[in-house]
Parts: C-alpha cells; sequence; structure tokens
C-alpha cells in the first residue's frame, strides 16, 4: 500500500473515509504496551532482525577478516550467525583452500575467535552441530552410525536336514568395513521359517500422487529394462509381461482399490502406453504379476508413468522434476536389498538403465501368512559363523535371515577435512555421545559456552535415507507398543501376516515406533544434553518432509520437543509443495507454545537473480503462514581473498557484503525485522484446530484454503500429544496453557483414533468444546486392538449419540457439541462468528492473504496483496470498539487511519495495496466520535488527531464525503499541473573496475542489457544517473507537493536531491515524496541504480579465465541448472520514465 502524500494515512480507494483517532490510553499500563509495541517496530530488538547461516566453506576462515564482515553484518540489520561449516560445491579452482577438521582444536579455536568478534558487534550466535548434514562427523564409531534393516531369503523344501550357511544380505558399497572385508558393525536380529502356502499374485508397489490430492487420470506409460547379462538370459531378458492397475480416492488399503487396466507388455526397451477412461486417483497401484522369461522367476521393469489428463506425468519422484511436487512410493511388496540396487523406487526416478535406475527382483512375489504361529523362529539355530542347521519340517520354506548393519550414510556435503558417518538418530546414546564430544570440546577452549557468547546449537534438517532401524529396535519396540513384532518382520519382506488387517496395523505400530523413537533418541535427548551445558536446541525437526524427504516422524511432537523451532522455504517453486514448511512449523509453536518460528529463507538454485522486491514476496507469504523470524540462507564467510562475487554454497540467495546491491541492504533488512518483530508479538488468532491424528509418520502441508473451513478463518494443526496434555476448554472454547484458544476442534476424515485420544475428547465436550467429524470406530495399531476397538466404539456411540452425518448433523453432549456433516465455515457462521478478515475487490480476480496475531490491548493484521496488479479493496476486520492505524514495515512509519465504517461484529476499511505489496492493519483503544466513513474516490485523507481532517489529491476536481453522523461535505481542488516527464539527457556513470567505461552520456533511459556495448550490456554494479531539472514557482503553491516517480527501476535504487541524504527504494512503486527536497527553478537529481551479479557472469561465461571480471566457484544457475553462458540476462538499471508528480492538500470544511 502507498501513500503519495505528505503524512497522509492511506490511499483511499473507493467507498470510505476518514474518521479521526484517539490514541489515548485508558490506563497506564495499556499506554506502556502501546509504546513498546511502537519503539518494538520503530527500532525491532535483535531478536527480531534476521539471522543468516554463516557458511564456512571447506571450512577455510579468515580469523583476521571476522570484525569487518561482522560489522557489516550488524551495521545492515543482522541480528545473529549461524556458524555452519560446510563443503563447498562447483568450479574446484575458485573454491577456497581446505580448512581444519570440524570441532578439532584448531577449528574450535577459530569457532572462540568468531563468537569473540560476533560478542563485540552485538550478534547473535548459534553454532551448525555438524560440518553441513545430517548429524555426524569423523568421530562417530559403526556402532553409533546409521543403520538399515537387511535380509536375505533362502526357500527349501521339507522333510530334510538343512545345513549350510545362510546368505549374508547385500549391503550398500559405502557401508562401513574391515580390513578383512567385513562389515564394521551388524548384528543378526532374528532367522525365520515361514511356510510357502499361498502368494500375493504379483509384486505389488502403491504410489501416493502428488500432495496426497486426488488427480485425474488416463493413462500409463511402461518402459522394460534391459537385464543386465543378456547373453544368458536370451532375447526375452527379464522382461515384465502381465500387470494390472488399480486405483484408490481414498486409502491405500487393498479393499480400497478398483481395478482400471490389466495390460501386457510388449519384449522390448520401447515405452508402452496404455490408455483407460478418465478416473480420479489418489493412490496408485502396479502389480506386475509374470514376467517374459520362460524358465526364470527374475523380472525387471525400468519405468512407470502416471499420466494426468494434461500430459503431466504426475507418477514421477522428486529426481524426475525438481519443479513440480512428486508421487511418492509409499509401498511395496519386493525388493531385493533394502537400501541396496535395483530398488523399488528406481521404478518412478525417470532412469531407465543400470542398478541405480531399474528394478530388478529374483524370486515369487511374497507369501500370505494366516496364522502367525505358523512362522518358526529359528535364530539360535544360526552360528556365530553364519551357518544354519534345521530339521526342516514337510512342505515348502522360505528362511529369512535378518540383519542389522550400517547404511553406510555419511555427511552430506563436508568440507574436506570433517567427513564422516551419519549417527543413528534412534540411538540415544549415540546422539548424547555426539554432542557431548562437541560441548567438551569446546568447553575446554572457551568455557561457559553461554557465556561465551553460543546460544544454541542446530540440528539441520533431518534428511537421512533408508535408515528406519537401530541395534536394539526389537526391544524399544517392545517398550513402545508392548508386544514382540518377531513375527511380524515378514511383512517387510511384502509379506501379508494373518490378515491385511493386522498387517497394516502392526505397520502403524512399527512407523508409530520409529516416530517417537526418532523423538526422544534424537530430539529430547539432544535437547537435554545442549540444556545441561547452558545451550538450547533449534532444529529443522521432523523435516523437511514429504513430498521432498520420507521422515519417519510425528513432525509436530518433534518440533515440540526442542527450544527453537525452524522450517524452510524455496522461493523459486511455484508448482510444489515440497520445501515450503512453514506452517507446519507455526502450528508447532502455536500449539506447543514457542513465541518465534523461525524460517531458513530464501534458499534456491538462482544464483545472484533477485533483489529485495522478488524475496519480499516470498517471505510475505512466509509471514502470512506464521514465520515471525528469518533466518537467511545464506551468508558465506566472504574475505578478501575470495574475490567478488566470491565463494558461495551452492544453493542459496547470498547475503554478503560482495552483494552489489549491499550498499542498500538495510531498508529491505528492516523490513523484514519489522515484520518479525510484529508477528512475535501476543498470540496467532485462528478459529479452528485440526488434530490430524496420531500415525507414527505426520506432516503438515502449506497454508491453504481448506474447503470445508473457505476463506477469512485461519487454522492450526494439533498433534495427539497436544491434544492430550496441553488442551483443555474456557468459556466453550479450546484453550492451550499460553492463551491460545479455538472455536472448533476437527476430527480427522478416519475410521480409527487412539483411545485415549477419544477419551481426551470426551472429557473436552463434556465440558463445552465443539467437535466436528466423522464418528470413529477402531483404533489403530495390533496393541490390545480388539478390546481397544470396542471401547472406542462404545465411547463413540456415546459422544456422538445419534448423530450419524446425514439425517442427524448435530448433538448436544454435555455442555458441548458434536457435529457430523456440517462444515466448520457454516457452524462458525451459524454461531455469528464471521470471518476473522474477508474482501471485496475492485476486480474479481483480486486475492489477498492475512495473519492475525492479538496482545491485550490491540489487534495486529499482516495484509499481503499476492497478484502482480494492484489491489483496491473494502476490507472487513473482525474488531469492535478499537481504531485501526496503517503501519508500514517499509518505512516504520505509523498512520492514524480513519477510514472505517464499524458494523455490529466487523471494522470496515478500505485498502489500496501495489502489486504484491503488503502493510499491517493495527487496532488500537477506542474510536474517537465522528469520522468520515464515506470518501471520494483517488484520494488521500489524512486524520491526525488535534488538526483538521485533509485530504490529498493527485488530479483536479470536485470531491465529496461523509460524517459517520451523515453530514455531508465537499470540497474543489482547482489548479494542480499536470505531471513532468523528465526527457532531458542524463549522465550515466559506472563503477571502475567492472569493465564498463567511465561515463556515458544517455539521451534515452533503457536497460543497460539493451545498450550495444558488450561492456555495458554485462555490468554488474551500481551505476549512478546525474540529471537536472526546473521546477516552476506554480508548484510550489501552498499545500503543493511533488512526488519522484522513477518509473522501472532493477533492481534496487536510491534517490538524493539538490545533496539531500540518500532514499533507498528497494520495491516498485519505485517513488518517493520529494517536496521537502524540491527548490523552485533549478534543481540537481542523482539516482543510484544496483543490480546483482548475474548479467556479469553470463558475459564473463563468453571470455577466456584471465579475462574474466568475477569470480566464484558457481557455474550454474537455475532449476534445472543452466551454465553461465545459457542464463537469460535480467534488465537492469533505471528505465523510466521518471516523473514529477505534483499533488494537492485541501482541508476539508
Amino acid at each position: 500500500m502507498r501513500c503519495h502524500g505528505r503524512g497522509c494515512t492511506c490511499l483511499v480507494a473507493c467507498l470510505f473515509a476518514i474518521g479521526m483517532l484517539s490514541s489515548t490510553a485508558n490506563a497506564q499500563h495499556s499506554a506502556s504496551r502501546s509504546n513498546a509495541l511502537e519503539s518494538g517496530f520503530l527500532d525491532p530488538p535483535r531478536q527480531a532482525k534476521p539471522s543468516a547461516y554463516w557458511l564456512w566453506l571447506n571450512g577455510y576462515a579468515n580469523r583476521d577478516y571476522f570484525d569487518q564482515e561482522l560489522r557489516e553484518f550488524a551495521d545492515k540489520g543482522v541480528g545473529g550467525l549461524c556458524i555452519f561449516d560446510m563443503g563447498g560445491r562447483g568450479d574446484a579452482d575458485f573454491l577456497p583452500p581446505a580448512g581444519p577438521a570440524f570441532m578439532g582444536e584448531e577449528s574450535v579455536e577459530t569457532i572462540a575467535k568468531a563468537t569473540e568478534a560476533a560478542r563485540r558487534h552485538g550478534l547473535d550466535v548459534q553454532l551448525a552441530a555438524a560440518s553441513s548434514w545430517d548429524l555426524g562427523g569423523p568421530w562417530v564409531r559403526p556402532e553409533h552410525a546409521s543403520m538399515a534393516l537387511y535380509r536375505t531369503e533362502t526357500r527349501t523344501e521339507g522333510p530334510r536336514q538343512f545345513n549350510a550357511a545362510l546368505p549374508f544380505p547385500e549391503l550398500p558399497t559405502q557401508v562401513p568395513r574391515r580390513e578383512d572385508g567385513e562389515p564394521a558393525f551388524y548384528r543378526d536380529v532374528a532367522v525365520l521359517a515361514v511356510p510357502e502356502t499361498t502368494r500375493l499374485p504379483g509384486h505389488e508397489f502403491v504410489f501416493r500422487l502428488p500432495r496426497g490430492d486426488v488427480h485425474r487420470i488416463d493413462h500409463v506409460v511402461l518402459y522394460n529394462a534391459e537385464a543386465d547379462t543378456p547373453n544368458q538370459d536370451g532375447d526375452t531378458n527379464c522382461f515384465s509381461k502381465d500387470f494390472t492397475v488399480a486405483i484408490s480416492t481414498t486409502r491405500p488399503k487393498r479393499s480400497e482399490f478398483h481395478q482400471i487396466l490389466a495390460g501386457s507388455l510388449l519384449p522390448n526397451t520401447q515405452p508402452q502406453r496404455f490408455d483407460f477412461d478418465v478416473t480420479d486417483a489418489r493412490y496408485v497401484r502396479l502389480t506386475l504379476l509374470q514376467g517374459q522369461h520362460p524358465t526364470t522367476d527374475q523380472v525387471q521393469l525400468a519405468e512407470f508413468e502416471i499420466y494426468s489428463t494434461d500430459g503431466i506425468n504426475i507418477g514421477g519422484s522428486k529426481s524426475t522434476d525438481s519443479t513440480r511436487d512428486p508421487a511418492e512410493l509409499i509401498s511395496y511388496s519386493s525388493e531385493a536389498a533394502a537400501g541396496g540396487q535395483w530398488t523399488a523406487a528406481n521404478l518412478h526416478d525417470g532412469d531407465k538403465s543400470g542398478p541405480d535406475g531399474i528394478w530388478s527382483f529374483a524370486g515369487p512375489p511374497p507369501i500370505i501368512i494366516p496364522d502367525k504361529s505358523e512362522i518358526i523362529d529359528v535364530t539360535n539355530l544360526l552360528s556365530a559363523e553364519g551357518r544354519f542347521s534345521w530339521s526342516v519340517p514337510e512342505g515348502k520354506w522360505t528362511i529369512m535371515r535378518f540383519v542389522c548393519a550400517n547404511t553406510g550414510e555419511r555427511l552430506k556435503i563436508p568440507s574436506p577435512n570433517s567427513d564422516g558417518l551419519a549417527t543413528d538418530h534412534f540411538n540415544a546414546d549415540a546422539t548424547r555421545t555426539f554432542l557431548q564430544t562437541m560441548i567438551d570440546r569446546l568447553e575446554k577452549r572457551l568455557g561457559n559456552l553461554s557465556e561465551a557468547g553460543i546460544k544454541q546449537l542446530y540440528l539441520p534438517s533431518y534428511e537421512v535415507v533408508g535408515a528406519k532401524w537401530t541395534a536394539d529396535f526389537l526391544n524399544q519396540f517392545q517398550r513402545y507398543r508392548g508386544y514382540d513384532m518377531t513375527r511380524y518382520l515378514p511383512v517387510f519382506a511384502g509379506c501379508i501376516v494373518e490378515s491385511e488387517d493386522n498387517t497394516e496395523r502392526f505397520l502403524y505400530d512399527f512407523e508409530k515406533t520409529l516416530g517417537e523413537l526418532l523423538v526422544d533418541a534424537y530430539y529430547r535427548t539432544a535437547s537435554a544434553t545442549a540444556r545441561k551445558a547452558g545451550l538450547g536446541i533449534e532444529a529443522e525437526a521432523g523435516g523437511p518432509g514429504p513430498p521432498t524427504h520420507n521422515v519417519p516422524v510425528d513432525a509436530l511432537q518433534a518440533l515440540g520437543a526442542i527450544d527453537e523451532m525452524r522450517g524452510e522455504f524455496w522461493p523459486w517453486r511455484t508448482q510444489r509443495n515440497g520445501l515450503w514448511v512453514v506452517k507446519e512449523t507455526a502450528c508447532a509453536a502455536h500449539v506447543y507454545g514457542h513465541r518465534r518460528v523461525h524460517m531458513e529463507a530464501f534458499t534456491g538454485f538462482y544464483h545472484w537473480a533477485s533483489g529485495p522486491h522478488f524475496l519480499k514476496s516470498s517471505a510475505d507469504r512466509a509471514f502470512c503462514e506464521g514465520m515471525n523470524h528469518v533466518v537467511w540462507h545464506t551468508a558465506s564467510h566472504q574475505p578478501p581473498e575470495a574475490g567478488q562475487p566470491g565463494w558461495v554454497y551452492g544453493a542459496g540467495t547470498h547475503l554478503t557484503p560482495n552483494l552489489i546491491w549491499w550498499p542498500m541492504a538495510a531498508p529491505f533488512l528492516n523490513y523484514l525485522s519489522r515484520c518479525s518483530f510484529l508477528l512475535q508479538q501476543g498470540l496467532f488468532v485462528g478459529d479452528v484446530c485440526y488434530y490430524y491424528g496420531d500415525q507414527g509418520s505426520n506432516f503438515v502441508p502449506p497454508k491453504h484454503v481448506i474447503p470445508s473451513l473457505g476463506l477469512g478463518y485461519d487454522y492450526d494443526v494439533a498433534s495427539a500429544e497436544v491434544v492430550l496434555s496441553r488442551m483443555s476448554v474456557s468459556n466453550g472454547r479450546i484453550t492451550l496453557p499460553d492463551g491460545m484458544q479455538y472455536e472448533i476442534l476437527v476430527l480427522p476424515n478416519r475410521e480409527e483414533i487412539d483411545l485415549a485420544v477419544l477419551h481426551k475428547v470426551e472429557q473436552l465436550v463434556r465440558q463445552g468444546a465443539t467437535i466436528v467429524g466423522p464418528k470413529p470406530i477402531r483404533t489403530g495399531g495390533l496393541t490390545d486392538h480388539q478390546r481397544r476397538d470396542r471401547q472406542v466404539k462404545g465411547l463413540a456411540d456415546e459422544i456422538w449419540g445419534a448423530c450419524n452425518g446425514q439425517s442427524v448433523t448435530h448433538v448436544r453432549y454435555g455442555k458441548g457439541h458434536v457435529y457430523w456433516g456440517p462444515s466448520e465455515r457454516e457452524i462458525l457462521l451459524a454461531r455469528n462468528i464471521p470471518p476473522d478478515f474477508q474482501f471485496v475487490g475492485e476486480h474479481d480476480d483480486c486475492r489477498l492473504d492475512y495473519i492475525h496475531r492479538r496482545v491485550p490491548d490491540a489487534d495486529i493484521y499482516f495484509v499481503r496483496n499476492t497478484k502482480s496488479e494492484p489491489a483496491r479493496v473494502r476490507a472487513s476486520f473482525r474488531v469492535t470498539g478499537k481504531a485501526p492505524e496503517f503501519w508500514f514495515p517499509d518505512s516504520g512509519e505509523i498512520r492514524p487511519c480513519g477510514v472505517y465504517q464499524q458494523d455490529e461484529r466487523v471494522l470496515h476499511v478500505p485498502l489500496s495495496l501495489d502489486a504484491k505489496d503488503s502493510l499491517f492493519v493495527v487496532f488500537r483503544d477506542r474510536p474517537p466520535h465522528p469520522h468520515l466513513t464515506v470518501a471520494a474516490e483517488g484520494v488521500e485523507v489524512l486524520g491526525t488527531p488535534g488538526e483538521p481532517m485533509r485530504f490529498i489529491s493527485h488530479q483536479n476536481g470536485f470531491y465529496q464525503f461523509t460524517k459517520s453522523d451523515g453530514q455531508e461535505l465537499s470540497a474543489s481542488v482547482e489548479g494542480l499541473p499536470e505531471a513532468i516527464e523528465l526527457t532531458q539527457p542524463w549522465k550515466l556513470k559506472f563503477l571502475s573496475g567492472r569493465g564498463a567505461p567511465e561515463s556515458i552520456d544517455v539521451e534515452e533511459l533503457q536497460s543497460w542489457t539493451d545498450f550495444n556495448q558488450q561492456s555495458i550490456k554485462y555490468y554488474s554494479g551500481i551505476a549512478r544517473y546525474e540529471t537536472s531539472f526546473n521546477v516552476p514557482d506554480s508548484w510550489m503553491a501552498e499545500g503543493r507537493g511533488i512526488q519522484l516517480d522513477l518509473g522501472n527501476v532493477w533492481t534496487v535504487g536510491r534517490v538524493r536531491i539538490n545533496g539531500n541524504a540518500w532514499s533507498v527504494r528497494w520495491k516498485p512503486p519505485y517513488s518517493l515524496d520529494v517536496s521537502a527536497w524540491i527548490q523552485p527553478g533549478k534543481n540537481q537529481l542523482v539516482v543510484e541504480v544496483a543490480n546483482t551479479w548475474s548479467n556479469r557472469l553470463v558475459g564473463d561465461a563468453q571470455l577466456p579465465i584471465e579475462q574474466r571480471i568475477g569470480r566464484t566457484n558457481i557455474t550454474r544457475s537455475g532449476t534445472p541448472g543452466k551454465p553461465w553462458k545459457q542464463v537469460p540476462l535480467h534488465v537492469s538499471g533505471l528505465m523510466g520514465p521518471v516523473r514529477l508528480v505534483p499533488t494537492q492538500e485541501t482541508i476539508l470544511p
């Protein structure tokens, strides 16, 4: 939202006018709170200022440069740094030299010097707990390293005496080994003899389509795979032949699938398309029934593609198209070796050859085991040397050997001297030992760590691959679930044990145990270990989850187990929900009572591609989802020897002093700080809380309009832990200990519910809460499930009573209400609770987003325009008895807003927001007596308390207004001159050393990329435009103001007139009030514009290395990455038109 006049309140789009504001506080403490709110907004504290990942690439750091670099960060408005040892990517010739091993003696000394410098400059310090990620390092022993469960299968037939070595599972090539080649760590878990009764009809693979949404599909494409030994296997190789495809729109249960296709593949490797009638699908199951080879049961398949009706393959994994949300392979019945090659995940990875691109399996489909007691545990018959002696009973048997061993997972991108194994995140001793080792080394040099200036250890996002086991997992499972899981191990080989229902219940228990163990052994143990040293833990706990990473955890519970919560967002992924983990983190903060919602911000692969305006729109989206502290990704250490733009990490939006717009960066960083400060105040306002179930793997998708809730209401999501331990009822509302309240608790649309959660729901409703959702009929998991199912059904029958979701949709229970059928929106409206925020736009395609926080004496709304066109709306806020003000985070200005109309439950305010713009609407105090309710279109109305009502117009005309008491007011504006376009020549000056000429004369403004001179076309830097202009005396009349409109600028500009102070403009419209600087007659105008490094690097790519101006390790940009030579140039500079726009301030009679 822009204000073009001096001291104006707002641009009135239409419909309303301004009322006088009362700023008088009714009590001293209220005034104090208001003053604190204002002062924090004008000068945000350190806790609100952005922090950044301070990457030491390759572990290299120049201690002599710390003070200068950290002074730059502090001066521009950065509040803290996370020291992050990291490996370098890109051109090895331009990477820093290898530094010391992370947490070695020299590394610790450098960390100590960095924290000392940070203290001198008032910066908070975190320390990332590993060189890159996940948790791990050189001191991790194999017994503390990540683990998985592996298996082999040996088929035999009895009666006979079996006496032979059981084959050892194939392990990933990177698994650590002893000198004799044996695994450095392994443990036999179990050996089971499974009777071969009946088998599944084929090898099954179930895919969840992107985001778990329902998609319309109409064909699939399959690719057969060339065998790796074609001469041995003959012409038919191991091609697949007969297959079926089935779909489900509800859940991935066998009973929910129905077949839509049966087909046969030809024995070749060409793409083979199979069409079917258009159908809706949320899950797709592929079943491979048999192969082409006549004598072997080995079968292979290269790729399975699922196409939506718009011709897009929506069945691909994240590696097939990085710009879109992927499908997920959520279950499969046949795989040679977990974590090995020829895996099921290869079926949709886009790669159609080789052991890492195709699926291959030798053996029949998995077994159906009707009675688990028929599974014989023969573990004690396996010798330490791996020999197995058993008297085989009559019949066919499969001997399954299950082994726990390392996955070989290592740090993702460690510095050269810091590589090591990733820890076993399910082993509390592994977590404790790792972190205590770090703490001991740090304390030896720094002493008390909190006094030394380190506030937290940072645990990055969880991206461990394939690790879903730990050495004592059988015992842990027994402890968490209460039964022995040994005879259910064949489920991991795709078998159905006892029944499909029991198998699903076991998998439910397995996933839930994994999730709880990860929270306890990793996050809670890390927090407890750090806390003893006076440190906190900040972590991107549980994320980023699906569809990018399949993390086995209840994400909210994981976030609730740490001290400070962090999510992340990537601004360029418009087609993806993955890597936008904001709402989840915000929900966790709200429901667990945390104040700050930290967010790894601006991650991506578009290097030096954008300025603050582009970044602002993604930040605004994140603010509306709940972010209230920015953690900039990234700010690599840039000593002079790095050159420019310097050493940077392979992903991120690089915030360093080498940034071309760095001299003009402070206003944008201040914008982020002001937004963060206000959004850290008070409590989030949401009307609905969604309970997302108690299954082990649980995640919150990005903020979206839930159809049953609709626009204008906000919401949170809660875990079972929150429902059980933090929810109570106050005045009919769901209430949390810190005061958060919700009108409605919504249960998931599932048949099952945890029995303890249902008991708590009963208690909440009986005490006056309102719940919405279908009646559950069963519990999840196997533990005593028959009795627990009966209890769930009985208790649900009691709570829901006659409510069946059809003929009866609402019942009273105790003091509360139960709904099944009506939408949340219908229920809220029926209770006379209107939307918290709504708007009517001048155009139908207007789209605004918002977030609302409340402090004791103020309501704080942040509103953003999501569109690339201006929005003129009549906004309605669910506020009564308070006066609206506009708080502009870009400038820090607070302007009284008198344009409002109070209805019974809502207050209407006209808003006019520029493209992608945003502002705060803050309601404080009580409104004064008479104010305007209708104003003429296109004027700015000033409602400063104690002063006459005034308005600012941009054109001549007759203007009419209406006061709240019905009185009509009017005024005429005459003699306002037309705007003047500055068409005179400009002197354009360039920075030395960047290849461009010292200066040129410019007759017409244009993008630098449109110049014929290569040195200007590819110029990256700050350029200065100088000109002069004349202002007629008539423009200096009483009440006359002057706007300077720069027109099109990319990417940041600053203005100086007649030698006055610089004024930075970093987002459109690039205009400012220059009335105080203008003098009659001749005026001197200087405009400086900064672009980014991208164009220079494109130009450098055309030149020999010795002639290049830029110096960096980054060789590509974009997603997918393009070499610099192929990256499009971005328009740059001052392109205008530059205009002087007169305004007139008029006092209303």
